[in-house]
């Protein structure tokens, strides 16, 4: 087979599958890829008109002339993300003719989707307005995460837009999206009557499944999750502590992949567990800090950043882009607990957040010299940014996982 067959089916299948799979693309802002053509970053100047007021006039009186404010924000070109594989001659050949190219070229379409997807998706986070199950009934956040059933799916999806336009003070109704995942969405589905809601062909058109309340509803497994661990007290030797697949052990003297030191105090265990979830340098296969996880249980851990709150005695861990995880824990004291674990989902105006792919590059396919076959690569370059007036026309919206 020529490589240019190759490429072609290469290209065909990769373009194909990574415009299907990124559901950013209907959601996210794309106005300033015109403005970059070159360069870094691109600078957009917004105005505050928040001083100006309506007032009273007095007839032969001055004006009170109110002064408005603008601010230079800058979207930054710092995503340059890409994947390499090497795939042999004979790999091609005992596949049939296209097969091998057509499956590389979708499952590594489907890889730089996700990963952009989920970092479209983490900018959430940096909503003005969150919307929780404090919102359900009362005007407030309470900070707790919504469980949803068949009284909370209603009273979410009915108030979603009341509190964003209360917020805003101005009609922000039209074009909207709520980005759910799976599971989110099929409650939602379950829980209103009469919503035709198709999970099963959201594949075939970035994500969108159906029509909820005055949204748009889209499903992203790539959403950013946050999880909360309270510890007040401290750990004791074997106690564990699970995420997402992977666990923890304190020990008095850590000494295999997994372990972690017995701290002086629960607040210099709390920096060990940070430095651990983070894969950080600081005490790295230390006996007073912890052991590096397997290259595996790593790669559960993707995206993962996790802080310690000295004076609110938690952990929090927030992971971009790798939707919903599973937390468990067998800590002595009965009070130290996974205190919230929910997603970050999106409700509000389509392009309230700005993207800019500069770059898509075309498949590079290049003969290696020391093996028969060729290394291929593809990549994109990008930028996303929410900046001060779109983060006020979407709620991040925080639904437990249960």
């Amino acid at each position: 087979m020529a490589l240019t067959d190759y490429k072609a089916a290469f290209d065909n299948s990769y373009q194909e599958i990574f415009q299907k799979t990124l559901v950013a693309k209907d959601i996210m802002n794309f106005r300033l890829e015109p403005m970059l053509t070159y360069g870094g970053s691109v600078t957009r100047v917004a105005m505050d008109l928040s001083n100006v007021l309506v007032r009273t006039t007095v007839r032969g009186s001055a004006s009170t002339i109110d002064s408005i404010t603008d601010t230079a924000e800058s979207l930054t070109i710092n995503l340059e993300k890409e994947v390499a594989f090497h795939i042999s001659d004979g790999e091609v050949t005992q596949t049939g003719p296209l097969k091998a190219m057509q499956f590389a070229g979708k499952e590594l379409a489907r890889k730089l989707a996700i990963d952009l997807d989920g970092r479209c998706f983490g900018e959430v986070v940096n909503a003005s307005y969150s919307f929780d199950s404090g919102d359900l009934t009362t005007g407030t956040s309470s900070g707790t995460a919504i469980t949803l059933n068949s009284t909370t799916v209603p009273q979410m999806t009915t108030r979603l837009g009341a509190k964003l336009r209360n917020k805003n003070k101005q009609d922000v109704m039209t074009n909207m999206a709520l980005v759910v995942d799976s599971y989110a969405a099929s409650d939602i589905s379950q829980f209103i009557i009469s919503k035709n809601i198709d999970l099963a062909g959201a594949v075939f058109k970035n994500g969108y499944v159906g029509d909820v309340s005055t949204a748009q509803m889209y499903i992203s497994e790539n959403l950013t999750s946050t999880s909360v661990l309270s510890l007040a007290t401290n750990v004791t030797a074997n106690d564990t502590i699970t995420y997402n697949g992977v666990t923890w052990t304190a020990k008095a003297v850590p000494a295999v992949a997994g372990e972690f030191d017995i701290g002086a105090d629960a607040d210099a265990t709390r920096v060990i567990l940070a430095n651990a979830f983070n894969g950080s340098a600081t005490g790295q296969n230390s006996a007073t800090g912890y052991f590096e996880v397997s290259a595996a249980n790593r790669l559960l851990l993707d995206g993962v950043v996790a802080t310690d709150s000295p004076s609110a005695n938690t952990l929090t861990i927030v992971r971009t882009g790798g939707g919903r995880v599973v937390v468990s824990e067998t800590l002595t004291d009965a009070t130290d607990t996974w205190s919230s674990n929910y997603l970050n989902c999106y409700y509000g105006k389509k392009g309230a957040i700005d993207l800019v792919v500069q770059d898509t590059k075309e498949v590079d396919v290049r003969p290696t010299a020391d093996r028969r076959g060729n290394n291929v690569f593809s990549s994109y370059l990008a930028g996303v940014k929410t900046f001060a007036d779109g983060a006020k026309k979407f709620l991040n919206v925080k639904i437990a996982v249960v």
